[in-house]
């Protein structure tokens, strides 16, 4: 329905209204409809002014909207350039619609160009917020305050918001407004480095949905909102996380912050505050999200449940809930939604802690590695797809088997980042990249060269018996360098392997191809667009204890094995060449043609 109303005032608009400036018209008018639902008939009676008179004289009367006057400034501009037929066309139109229709209409037309939260979203964030009557909320990146009006069905005492855009702030108080929100207050500005809320006192729950991609560009290192450590200034995830801690009340606060899946494993400041924060055990439950949650962009993300006062069967721990692509309703190509039984059934397993195969698990904070809050660590799958093979996975029987670390086997380390700049035609080196490497092995042919002035170059050397394994994109191609090169290089896309005396490279290599290490390495990927491993990582990965003789006879089997397969597979193409050719021959315009098989 509110597609169909903003379809149908966009073509009344049409070659009027920008799509701002038609949300801008439904928000007016929602606001009036709500104070009056009769006004557009006494309206229609009136000349344009009349609009901007009842529309100003409702809105002085308010001491929660932000940014009023200009707000009132563009809708008389909007209503000075719209021609008298459109306009009277227009009050028709909307007299036929509620104000919640009308203003949810357009915020829905902007979700594809604002971070906007979807209706479901909203709902599971302010189910996992638990909030009671009479609580104090707090959104500290408000939007539209989508989240604030889903929490308004709990009867909190207050409703605290603030938003950076000035345009958006007076949208999300409106939306308050029209949604019958008791008691609210929207603020306008950086909720960072200039919060306005705090003069609101501390907060029962916090519930927010921050921009993503925000850089924290001013120095807070002396402010007290930050106390868990130094911030990153490339990404402001955990900056909205410890603001949200430092906004609840300190003996039973609860904040649930949506946050880009990078959070859950960067490392520098975001790690550190990570573990500052598990510390403390104030992080309860980290519910990753699939793709698309927001029309804006494709990045996962994930919801973290931050508790200052946790039950029992929750003190010490963190539970993992992984929220997979099959389990939302798809809308289209860049819009997922949660369903009401998923919601059910997500606020079901936060509320009693229960371990789910696949979905859900809850483990002891000593057992949180690093800092690594990604739920794919700690919510693992059992079955994975390889090669048209199924794979099933045991990793609690794995973790009893005896192996040995990458880097007990092998010496491990990263590549040369080149780039444009340092290339050359005529350059001394080649770089092997990711893309050279093919099923066939490595393609010497398509090197690109790069100047002799590479900085320690000797830690970039390929020699003969080194594997080299992609960690950024694909993250399981593996290559063999079989050739002795002085002018070889590797990319910083790739980790050079090179095995001790104690390994077999060639038996090293084909175990990397296996199924099992393509599962493993499948575990140890991170990323939010581009899947990546850390070298930490890497250098941890399990390699099955065999004695050199044991890997060598091994390989020898491996490849004898795959030897006789190949026969029997070009007996059996030749034999299929056979029949085809049998059958060719015995049609009458065979003396026209002459079949050759290709050489290979």
């Amino acid at each position: 329905m509110t597609h169909a109303i903003e379809l149908n005032l966009t073509n009344e608009w049409r070659g009027t209204m920008s799509p701002a400036d038609v949300l801008n018209m439904l928000v007016a008018s929602a606001y009036l409809k709500y104070k009056n639902n009769d006004i557009f008939k006494t309206l229609m009676l009136q000349d344009k002014m009349a609009f901007l008179n009842s529309l100003e004289h409702e809105m002085m009367q308010e001491d929660t909207i932000p940014e009023l006057n200009g707000f009132l400034s563009r809708t008389k501009e909007l209503i000075e350039k719209l021609p008298d037929g459109k306009y009277r066309e227009t009050l028709k139109l909307i007299n036929d619609y509620s104000p919640k229709m009308l203003i949810n209409s357009g915020f829905e037309a902007m979700r594809n160009q604002e971070h906007i939260n979807s209706e479901s979203l909203n709902k599971l964030i302010v189910s996992l917020a638990n909030i009671q009557t009479g609580d104090r909320v707090l959104d500290a990146t408000a939007g539209t305050a989508g989240t604030l009006v889903e929490a308004i069905k709990h009867q909190p005492s207050l409703l605290v918001g603030q938003e950076i855009n000035a345009e958006l702030s007076t949208f999300a108080a409106i939306n308050l407004i029209v949604n019958g929100a008791e008691k609210s207050v929207i603020l306008s500005g950086d909720t960072l480095q200039n919060p306005e809320y705090p003069k609101y006192g501390k907060f029962d729950k916090v519930v927010q949905a921050p921009p993503f991609g925000v850089k924290v560009e001013a120095d807070l290192s002396n402010d007290d909102r930050f106390k868990f450590g130094p911030l990153s200034r490339s990404a402001g995830d955990w900056a909205f996380v410890s603001n949200a801690l430092s906004a609840l009340k300190p003996d039973n606060g609860k904040a649930v912050i949506v946050v880009s899946n990078g959070a859950l494993f960067r490392g520098g400041p975001d790690r550190i505050i990570r573990q500052s924060i598990l510390n403390f055990d104030f992080i309860e439950t980290v519910i990753s999200l699939p793709n698309g949650m927001f029309n804006n962009t494709m990045i996962p993300t994930a919801i973290l449940v931050l508790n200052i006062h946790k039950k029992e069967n929750a003190k010490n721990r963190v539970q993992f809930i992984k929220v997979t692509e099959d389990m939302v309703t798809v809308v289209n190509r860049r819009e997922r939604v949660l369903s009401e039984e998923l919601i059910s059934k997500i606020s079901a397993v936060y509320e009693n802690k229960e371990s789910i195969k696949g979905f859900s698990e809850t483990v002891n904070l000593k057992d949180v590695r690093n800092g690594d809050l990604v739920v794919d660590s700690y919510v693992v799958q059992d079955s994975y797809h390889f090669d048209d093979l199924e794979v099933k996975a045991d990793f609690n029987k794995l973790e009893k088997i005896k192996t040995l670390k990458l880097s007990e086997v092998a010496s491990l380390s990263r590549g040369f980042n080149n780039t444009r700049a340092t290339e050359s035609e005529n350059g001394k080196y080649q770089v092997i990249r990711i893309s050279d490497i093919t099923e066939d092995g490595i393609n010497y042919d398509e090197l690109v060269r790069v100047t002799s002035d590479v900085k320690n170059v000797d830690d970039y050397w390929v020699e003969k018996g080194d594997l080299l394994l992609s960690i950024r994109g694909t993250t399981n191609k593996i290559g063999m360098v079989d050739k002795d090169d002085d002018s070889l290089l590797f990319n910083a896309n790739l980790i050079r392997i090179r095995a001790n005396r104690t390994t077999d490279p060639e038996w090293l290599k084909i175990y990397l191809e296996s199924p099992m290490a393509k599962v493993l390495l499948e575990r140890i990927s991170r990323g939010t667009t581009i899947r990546q491993i850390s070298l930490q990582d890497l250098k941890n990965f399990p390699i099955p204890e065999l004695t050199l003789e044991e890997q060598k006879l091994a390989k020898q089997e491996y490849q004898i094995g795959l030897e006789e397969v190949q026969a029997e597979l070009k007996k059996l193409r030749q034999k299929e060449y056979n029949i085809k050719r049998a059958f060719y021959q015995k049609l009458p315009v065979s003396d026209a043609f002459e079949i050759i098989p290709e050489k290979k």
